[in-house]
């Protein structure tokens, strides 16, 4: 088929579910009108009042009837009708698709209530289903008056800690943590829109982070904006993963026996990296432990990748290096929570308490320290409260 032809079958089965909706809502006897060309900014595909009930509805339709299609198609509609209604109505998000299995709008309505309860939501086919969720709602739905209110739960993705994971955590601690320690995101997010915007990632990984907070218990259910509980076990469980996971590295010297505090800035120029470790605990003012040649973050460590760095070759095994590259584990987490200290790139303060625990040169006590110093009020905050 044609691009012309793609884009006009697109086009004529949004009209198709635009004007189911409409009829919907109609037979139901509420009162339908299209969104006002004259509102500046985005505008919804319908508006429908009923008493003092009234719905911005914003319809969007996949070609088939898949979750992986209709839950991200909800998800990016449901920015849209939150901006379309603009406070005046309530946001009713409508997906369609010519045929779709009950499970799947299930599903869909699941996955709404558990992440955007502010908004109304509906999964309509164009052979019947019609299921919606909200307010005044229910008389809508074809062949049942109401849809359960416990739905089946999607299946849990499989890590907490994945590197976005990582950087999400770091968004949502920011507010208590020094800019000069963390380079995150400082507010307070509603929902998991908020977040997915201020922290740079898409709305559907962030509706994943925020399910399994929720689902393990670290997400306080009746708290607006996203509050973390269980601190201490989510920060311990955060630092048995980190110490879990293999480690890359290669010691390197510096070709020119010049000065190493100047040769090392010329490796944190040479690409994307960062001062790791004790260097980074140095950096920031923590540091505790002496004599460990400074840990650089790298992106990627291969062998074909060593060429980048021109002023440095790998240490032989009988002398002592200078530095040690790196390979970060969470790359997304290490190089957009890294701060500036002193003009130079550096591990965020949570990283490197992560990083340093297992490392053999007193890194238990150096992650002491910062907990002490910092992190404790942050994993037991109800004991520095009290």
């Amino acid at each position: 088929m044609k691009d012309h032809d793609v884009r006009s079958a697109e086009s004529s089965r949004g009209r198709q579910a635009e004007e189911l909706v409409a009829r919907i809502f109609a037979k139901a006897g509420w009162r339908v009108r299209r969104g006002p060309h004259q509102q500046e900014g985005p505008r919804p595909d319908l508006i429908v009042r009923h008493g003092r009930s009234s719905y911005a509805i914003e319809v969007k339709v996949a070609p088939e009837g898949r979750s992986d299609r209709l839950v991200p198609l909800w998800s990016q509609a449901y920015l849209q009708a939150v901006r379309a209604a603009g406070g005046r109505h309530a946001p009713l998000v409508v997906v369609a698709a010519p045929q779709i299995a009950r499970r799947v709008a299930e599903n869909v309505l699941q996955f709404a209530a558990e992440y955007a309860a502010d908004a109304a939501a509906g999964v309509i086919d164009f052979e019947g289903l019609r299921l919606f969720r909200g307010a005044r709602l229910d008389d809508l739905n074809s062949g049942h008056a109401r849809v359960p209110s416990r739905l089946p739960s999607p299946r849990k993705p499989a890590d907490l800690f994945s590197d976005l994971n990582q950087w999400m955590l770091k968004a949502l601690l920011a507010p208590e943590i020094p800019e000069a320690l963390l380079a995150a995101p400082r507010g307070r997010f509603r929902n998991a829109s908020e977040l997915a915007r201020a922290a740079g990632v898409s709305v559907m990984s962030a509706f994943r982070f925020v399910r399994l907070l929720q689902e393990d218990g670290y997400l306080d259910a009746s708290a607006s904006p996203l509050a973390l509980v269980r601190r201490e076990d989510l920060f311990h469980r955060w630092q048995s993963w980190s110490a879990s996971r293999p480690v890359h590295e290669a010691p390197m010297r510096f070709l020119l026996r010049g000065d190493p505090a100047k040769e090392l800035d010329r490796v944190l120029l040479g690409g994307r990296a960062c001062l790791g470790l004790f260097a980074a605990a140095d950096a920031l003012g923590v540091g505790f432990v002496h004599g460990v040649p400074p840990h650089v973050y790298v992106e990627r460590l291969r062998p074909r990748s060593l060429p980048r760095w021109k002023n440095v070759v790998p240490a032989d095994p009988s002398e002592p290096p200078d530095l040690i590259l790196r390979e970060a584990p969470v790359a997304q987490s290490v190089f957009r929570g890294m701060v500036k200290a002193n003009g130079k790139p550096v591990s965020d303060i949570l990283q490197v308490w992560l990083d340093v625990r297992g490392h053999p040169s007193r890194g238990r006590e150096q992650a002491d320290l910062i907990h002490r110093r910092l992190l404790g009020k942050i994993i037991r905050p109800e004991r520095s409260r009290g």
